[in-house]
């Protein structure tokens, strides 16, 4: 009877780290969106990896490329880069950075994230 229950509590284990496991999997990736209006295009990429630091943190790297119209015309495209630290929220189920408040909230199947109100397809 002990054996069973000592198997028993194992699988629960391998159930819970299975779930978590997947779930880090799900996170990781590379998303993008693009925008036109009338005064630009922009085209901008999240790029989400596991950092080695912990199990909870993630590196987040955030490409932005634009060009903006002025008086119809295309101007020179123009390029920002910057990265930033998060932590896994299991009980929110979202990616927080701290410094600026920025929350990252993967869907459910794990194809999309929102960051703020802007939806990111993943490309791979």
């Amino acid at each position: 009877m002990r054996v069973l229950t000592i198997m028993m509590i194992l699988a629960v284990f391998a159930i819970i780290g299975c779930k978590s496991n997947s779930q880090k999997k799900s996170l990781s990736g590379t998303f993008t969106k693009q925008s036109k209006s009338e005064y630009s295009t922009a085209s901008d990429t999240l790029i989400i990896t596991p950092s080695t630091q912990s199990n909870n943190s993630y590196e987040i790297e955030r490409r932005t490329g634009f060009q903006k119209i002025r008086n119809g015309e295309l101007q020179a495209k123009e390029y920002k880069t910057e990265k930033w630290q998060s932590s896994w929220s299991e009980d929110k189920q979202v990616l927080s950075e701290t410094e600026y408040g920025r929350q990252i909230t993967p869907s459910i199947d794990g194809n999309s994230v929102t960051l703020k109100n802007t939806l990111y397809q993943k490309i791979k």
